[in-house]
Order: structure tokens, then C-alpha cells, then sequence
């Protein structure tokens, strides 16, 4: 629950700070896309089915574990600061609705 509450807090940091997302550069949906817009439909297949074959490799199975453990630590390592820097957020991180929370 606790990485809910954070990952929710987390997902409105862009708006907070007055940040786009999906800003060219910024890493969000629309710069996936503006990254793949010069390729051909045959082009992003391929790249699609390469990157499902290097998914079964077992090294990069175990490197995608290890981002995946490193993002939780992360985020509940920030989650804990976060809360000893400002103890007050508790209430309204419980204010927001568990559909917006990004669970881990």
C-alpha cells in the first residue's frame, strides 16, 4: 500500500513542478513514438520481434530483475525521505484514489 501511495505521488511530480512528460526528451509516451516515427511499419516489426527474442535471453531477463529491484529500493528509499522530510504528505498521499496509484 505504502508503494502505491508513493509511486501516485510520483506520477503528479511532472505536474507539481511544471514539468511535461511528454516533452520531447522527457522519456513519456509521445517521445516513444516521436522515436520510432521515422521507421517503416516493416522496421518497427522487426525491431518489435528482436526485442521479444532478446527478452528470452537469460542475461537480460536477470538484468531486468535487477532494474526492477533497483526501482523499488528506489521508491521506497524516496517514499521514506520523503515522508521524514515533510511527515505532514502521509495525509494526503492517503487522500489519493487507490486507481491512480502505480503499484510495484
Amino acid at each position: 500500500m505504502t508503494m502505491l501511495i508513493l509511486a501516485a505521488a510520483l506520477q503528479i511530480t511532472p505536474v507539481t513542478f511544471g514539468q511535461d512528460a511528454t516533452e520531447p526528451g522527457k522519456g513519456g509516451p509521445r517521445h516513444r513514438e516521436e522515436h520510432f516515427a521515422n521507421l517503416s511499419a516493416d522496421e518497427r516489426e522487426k525491431l518489435k520481434a528482436a526485442r521479444q527474442k532478446a527478452m528470452q535471453d537469460p542475461a537480460v531477463q536477470a538484468a531486468q530483475e535487477k532494474m526492477r529491484q533497483a526501482d523499488k529500493e528506489f521508491h521506497e528509499t524516496l517514499h521514506a525521505s520523503m515522508l521524514k522530510a515533510d511527515p505532514s504528505i502521509q495525509a494526503i498521499l492517503d487522500k489519493m484514489p487507490i486507481g491512480e496509484r502505480h503499484e510495484h
